[in-house]
C-alpha cells in the first residue's frame, strides 16, 4: 500500500438525539479523550491517509476544543441535514487524485491503524467498489409486525464503518441517492443501491457506535489500561513496618532509602505504569537525599495529582503481600481503610490479600517482604 494514497471522511455533524444530552455524543469523554478524539486519531497517525476531511454541524462550537483542530491534514465541511448530503458535501471538495476514500462514524471510536490497512488490502484484492466491517448476528431478532416472527439470524450481519470505496463510485452512488431521494444510511448501501460490487471483512464487536449514554459507559469497560507492579525489600531488626500508610508493630524494619512501604511502593507503581509514565524510580530516586524517609504517601500523592492531569481515574486496585512475619490479616481492615483514604477510591475498589512464600528464598527465611500489585485506571467521564 502506499503511502499518502487514502481520502478519508469522518462523519461528525449529527447532534446525537438519542443520546440524550445537549452535548453531542462525540465529544463526550472516554479515557482522557473525547470520542471523536478517539476516532480520529487512527487516521491521523496513519501513513496511508493523507488527508481527513471532518463533516461538522454548523452550530458546532466544541471542535475548536478538540487536540487535532489545527492538524495539517485536516479540512473541515459543514454537513446537510441527513448522512448522504454530509458524506456529499465531503466528496464535492474531494480532489481526483484520491482513486480510495475510506469513511469513518465519529461517534465509533474504538478503531485502530490496522483496521484502515486491512480495508485497504480488503477492496484492492477483491476489486470491489467498497469493502466494509461486519460482525455476526448473536442474538434472536424478531420482524416487528403482528406476529413478531422470530427471523433466522444466520441470514444477517450488522456493518459498521470505517468503509473504503472507490472515490468516483461512491460519489456517482450517494448522488444518486440523493436525485432518487433514497435513505441512505451508509456508503455501502450507495454502493449497493447502484448495483456495484461489494465486498466484507469480519469487524470487532468492541467497534461499538456511541449511541445511547450507557454505550459510553460499556465502552469505558473496553478501555480500562491496567499496570502492574511489584517491590521487595530486606528486613532488618526494628520495631515495626509501615504498609499502606498504616504501622505494624513488629520486631522487624524495612531496609529502605524511603520510609520502605513496599504495599504503597507497588501500587505507585502501577498506577504509573497504567498510565504510561514509567515507574516511581523516575521520580523518586534512592540516590537523592530529599527522598531520605520519604513518607510513601507523597508518592501516591504525586501519582494521582499525574492521573488528573491526564484526565484518569484509578477504577480499581488488587495487591498481594508476600511475607511470613508479620501476619497481615489481623491489620487488613486498617491497611483497607487506610489505602481508601490514600488512593480516594472505596474500600470496595481495593482487593487486598496475603500470602507466604511457603518458607522458600529469602523470603521464606523471614529475611524480606514483598508485594505485588495491580491497578486499573480509566478515563473521568
Amino acid at each position: 500500500m502506499k503511502e499518502n494514497s487514502l481520502l478519508a471522511v469522518i462523519a461528525a455533524a449529527g447532534i446525537g438525539k438519542r443520546y440524550g444530552s445537549d452535548l453531542p455524543k462525540q465529544y463526550a469523554h472516554i479515557n482522557g479523550q473525547s470520542v471523536i478524539e478517539k476516532a480520529i486519531n487512527p487516521f491521523i497517525n496513519s501513513k496511508q491517509v493523507s488527508k481527513i476531511i471532518i463533516v461538522i454541524s454548523r452550530d458546532d462550537k466544541e471542535i475548536k476544543n478538540q487536540s487535532f483542530y489545527d492538524d495539517k491534514k485536516i479540512q473541515y465541511v459543514y454537513g446537510g441535514s441527513t448522512r448522504k448530503e454530509s458524506i456529499n458535501n465531503a466528496l464535492k471538495v474531494a480532489e481526483s487524485e484520491f482513486e480510495y476514500v475510506i469513511t469513518h462514524d465519529a461517534a465509533r471510536p474504538n478503531i485502530k491503524e490496522e483496521d484502515i490497512n486491512d480495508l485497504y488490502k480488503d477492496i484492492t484484492q477483491s476489486k470491489a467498489s467498497c469493502s466494509f466491517f461486519f460482525t455476526p448476528v448473536y442474538d434472536s431478532i424478531k420482524e416487528i409486525d403482528l406476529n413478531e416472527k422470530t427471523k433466522d439470524k444466520s441470514k444477517f450481519y450488522l456493518v459498521q464503518t470505517p468503509q473504503i470505496s472507490k472515490l468516483d463510485d461512491l460519489k456517482d452512488s450517494i448522488q444518486k441517492c440523493i436525485d432518487d431521494d433514497i435513505d441512505c444510511p451508509d456508503e455501502s448501501f450507495a454502493i449497493e443501491y447502484s448495483n456495484l460490487k461489494l465486498s466484507r471483512i469480519q469487524g470487532s464487536r468492541s467497534n461499538i457506535k456511541i449511541t445511547e449514554p450507557e454505550d459510553l459507559e460499556l465502552l469505558n469497560k473496553f478501555l480500562i489500561r491496567s499496570g502492574v507492579g511489584f517491590d521487595l525489600h530486606k528486613y532488618e531488626s526494628g520495631d515495626g513496618i509501615i504498609l499502606g500508610g498504616h504501622k505494624i508493630n513488629c520486631d522487624f524494619k524495612i531496609v529502605a532509602h524511603s520510609d520502605g512501604d513496599v504495599l504503597l511502593h507497588s501500587i505507585a507503581d502501577s498506577i504509573l505504569g497504567a498510565s504510561g509514565l514509567g515507574d516511581i524510580g523516575i521520580f523518586f530516586s534512592d540516590q537523592d537525599e530529599v527522598n531520605k524517609n520519604l513518607d510513601s504517601s507523597k508518592i501516591i500523592e504525586y501519582c494521582l495529582n499525574e492521573l488528573i492531569k491526564l484526565n484518569l481515574e484509578i477504577y480499581n486496585v488488587d495487591a498481594t503481600i508476600i511475607c511470613e512475619h508479620p501476619k497481615i490479616n489481623p491489620h487488613r481492615d486498617k491497611i483497607l481503610k487506610k489505602l481508601s483514604d490514600l488512593l480516594k477510591i472505596p474500600e470496595t475498589s481495593i482487593g487486598l490479600k496475603a500470602t507466604t512464600s511457603e518458607k522458600i528464598g529469602i523470603i521464606g527465611n523471614n529475611e524480606a517482604i514483598a508485594v505485588q500489585s495491580i491497578v486499573n485506571i480509566k478515563g473521568k467521564a
